[in-house]
């Protein structure tokens, strides 16, 4: 289970946000792989998916925003604040959130 593919990483992350309750804050951290795809729901401004990329990517395929949207944020209750660290290329946009912070320095 401690092996980042593709199944193991949406079990812990369905994991993490089951139970949650209003106050909960749960934290996702992601450190590796991010790639952009175009996009085919067409549901992006940009015309591109971003998405993670598991172990066994090339086989199972990649974790794309709209995946993770809907297994790690819609799930939360009013009141649960997610904290989410990514650390990957083209991630940008990975979680689909409504709403984007863009810093300028």
């Amino acid at each position: 289970m401690k092996i980042p593919t593709k199944q193991n990483i949406l079990t812990a992350v369905r994991w993490l946000v089951q139970n949650c309750q209003a106050g909960d804050s749960p934290v996702f951290y992601f450190s590796g792989h991010g790639h952009r795809q175009i996009d085919c729901s067409e549901d992006e401004p940009d015309g591109f998916d971003e998405a993670l990329c598991p172990l066994d990517h090339a086989t199972e395929g990649l974790l794309v925003d709209d995946e993770i949207n809907e297994t790690i944020v819609r799930p939360l209750p009013h009141g649960a604040k997610l904290h989410a660290i990514v650390d990957a290329s083209n991630s940008g946009t990975v979680l689909d959130l409504p709403l984007i912070c863009r810093m300028k320095r």
